[in-house]
C-alpha cells in the first residue's frame, strides 16, 4: 500500500514560472516541478548555495497536483533590466539576458500570476530518499526558511496542513479533500472546487493517464539556472465517496 504526503497551496497571489525570457513573463496553471521541490527544500533548511545537497535531494519525490476550477487570472507590471535588442542575439534563461552589463537597459515586464486560486498537492517518495515523508510533513509545519507561491512577493494565506494517508492515489487525495473540506468549515469558507482531472508524475495505483504533457521544469542545477524536461501524466482522479484508508 503506497504512503503520500498530501498538503494545501493557497494564496492571494501564485506565478508558476514557464520559459519565459523577454518582457512576458507567463505563469503555468499548476505549480512547477522546480517550485515545489524549492518549497520542500526551503521547509528543510537546505540553502540554496548548497548545489550538491539539492541535487541530491531533487531525484527522490514525485508529485501528484489537483488544482480548483476556474482560477482568476492578472497581469501587473514592474520595470526590469533587460538587453538592448541585438540582431540575431537569442537568450534562453533570465541568467543570459543578465551576461553583458553593457547591454543592459530597463523596459517595462508583464507578469501573469493566478489570484485565490487553491491546489492540492501530493508527494511520493523513493526508498533511499534523503527524508522521509514523515520528516518533510514535520518540515512543513515547523519551515526553516519563509515560504511562498512561486515569487517572494506571494505569500502563503493558509497553513499548509500537510497529511500523511495510505492507499491508493485517487482514494488518498479524495480523502485529502474531504479532510480539507472539513477543515474549512470550521473557519465558515467554502474550500474552492477541484478539477476532475489531475497531473502526476511517473505511476501510481488508481491513476490512467488519458493526456501526456511535456514540461521545462525538472531542476538541473540552481547555480546555473538549468531546467530539464519531464513527462506529466493527466487524467481522472475525483471519487464521490472515499473508502475508508489508513492514515499515520
Amino acid at each position: 500500500m503506497s504512503q503520500y504526503l498530501v498538503f494545501q497551496l493557497h494564496g492571494p497571489m501564485a506565478s508558476w514560472g514557464v520559459e519565459a525570457p523577454g518582457e512576458v513573463r507567463h505563469s503555468h496553471e499548476l505549480p512547477s516541478r522546480s517550485a515545489l521541490l524549492g518549497l520542500l527544500a526551503a521547509a528543510l533548511g537546505i540553502r540554496r548555495d548548497e548545489e550538491e545537497r539539492l541535487n541530491n535531494f531533487n531525484q527522490h519525490y514525485s508529485f501528484l497536483l489537483c488544482a480548483s476550477k476556474n482560477p482568476r487570472w492578472a497581469r501587473d507590471y514592474h520595470t526590469v533590466q533587460m538587453p538592448k535588442e541585438v540582431r540575431k542575439a537569442r537568450y534562453f534563461s533570465r541568467r543570459e539576458e543578465l551576461s553583458d552589463p553593457e547591454l543592459l537597459s530597463a523596459l517595462i515586464s508583464r507578469r501573469d500570476y493566478y489570484t485565490d486560486a487553491w491546489w492540492m498537492i501530493g508527494v511520493a517518495i523513493t526508498p533511499d530518499a534523503p527524508y522521509s515523508l514523515e520528516q518533510l510533513r514535520d518540515a512543513l509545519q515547523h519551515p526553516i526558511f519563509p515560504l511562498y507561491l512561486g515569487r517572494k512577493s506571494h505569500p502563503l494565506a493558509l497553513p499548509l496542513a500537510p497529511l500523511l494517508l495510505k492507499g491508493a492515489a485517487p482514494k488518498v487525495l479524495s480523502e485529502a479533500y474531504r479532510q480539507y473540506r472539513e477543515k474549512f468549515k470550521e473557519i465558515t469558507i467554502p474550500l474552492a472546487k477541484l478539477q476532475p482531472e489531475c497531473w502526476w508524475e511517473g505511476e501510481h495505483d488508481g491513476l490512467t493517464a488519458n493526456k501526456i504533457l511535456r514540461r521545462r521544469d525538472r531542476p538541473l542545477s540552481r547555480r546555473q539556472w538549468l531546467f530539464g524536461e519531464r513527462i506529466v501524466n493527466q487524467g481522472p482522479w475525483l471519487i464521490e465517496e472515499a473508502e475508508c484508508i489508513s492514515q499515520e
